[in-house]
């Protein structure tokens, strides 16, 4: 598999007349997932594997988000050898004592150390839009980098989990609040996907991504599941354009979740969208 500079396909692609099959074949094949972790199975989860397994599945390019057991420092060190495919998400946990410093993730974020930030509200018991997160969003903000939220369902293992605190219903505030914060819903929202395509529809700076349906591997009910889902999200307003490929590695196979979302019975234009084209249109 060929490996890009990410800031060359981003222009390559957006400059790409998708209307003609030639100009675009050699990128049709071009996939970033855009939700993986270092952290949440400590057995499995490192930087090599990671790369091992975008190999195994032809994906060109992750972002990779810290979290509770691989903190933003240790990740940083964790992708340095893999920096060509491998984009830092940072991670902050606005009640916890041992939190970066503010200052800290300043500096990250002006030098490009990172890409944005991710939250875990519901795994911590904050609402997105708590004075407590504020200073971590205007920051986001004044960066242009990602505010990425966990939403929807929590972990089966994660019993102390609060789902109050991970509905996407949340994110209108912030993203009404922050009108030029790039806001991204992470597994649709589900199983509160017709709220994420509400909240899409009305906010212009609102994204998903569509990881976390499954845990490993499909089965054949998952798949009506997952036509269900998407059914859901377009009827009640939600913009396939806003939608970006993550498949959560490792608690899902890439490979299969790849094959998984590559059966949603949408046009090669949309697919081609989620799976890269949606992410650079951001980016840029």
């Amino acid at each position: 598999m060929e490996i890009f500079n990410i800031a060359n396909f981003f222009v390559i692609s957006k400059n790409l007349d998708t209307n003609n099959v030639k100009a675009i074949g050699w990128a049709i094949n071009m996939v970033i997932d855009f939700h993986t972790h270092l952290g949440f199975n400590s057995s499995v989860d490192n930087a090599t594997k990671l790369v091992a397994s975008l190999r195994r599945a032809s994906i060109n390019k992750a972002l990779v988000f810290a979290g509770d057991d691989c903190s933003t420092s240790k990740l940083l060190k964790e992708v340095e050898p893999f920096k060509s495919i491998l984009m830092p998400i940072g991670s902050v946990s606005p009640l916890c004592d041992k939190k970066s410093a503010l200052c800290q993730i300043e500096e990250w974020l002006d030098s490009d150390s990172i890409h944005g930030l991710k939250f875990y509200p519901g795994y911590e018991y904050y609402y997105p839009f708590d004075e407590i997160v504020r200073p971590y969003l205007n920051l986001l903000q004044k960066y242009n980098k990602l505010a990425i939220f966990h939403s929807g369902d929590t972990h089966k293992l994660e019993k102390k989990a609060k789902l109050k605190f991970a509905h996407p219903l949340h994110l209108d505030d912030v993203a009404v609040e922050f009108p030029e914060l790039k806001i991204v819903i992470a597994h649709l929202g589900y199983p509160w996907v017709i709220d994420t395509a509400q909240v899409m529809s009305k906010n212009d700076n609102i994204y998903a991504d569509c990881s976390g349906l499954l845990y490993d591997k499909p089965r054949s009910i998952d798949y009506a599941l997952l036509k269900r889902i998407f059914s859901d999200f377009l009827e009640y307003g939600g913009k396939i354009e806003k939608v970006f490929f993550g498949s959560d590695w490792s608690v899902a196979d890439q490979k299969a979740y790849l094959s998984f979302i590559s059966s949603l019975k949408i046009s090669d234009h949309q697919k081609k969208g989620i799976f890269y084209r949606n992410l650079a249109d951001l980016i840029l």
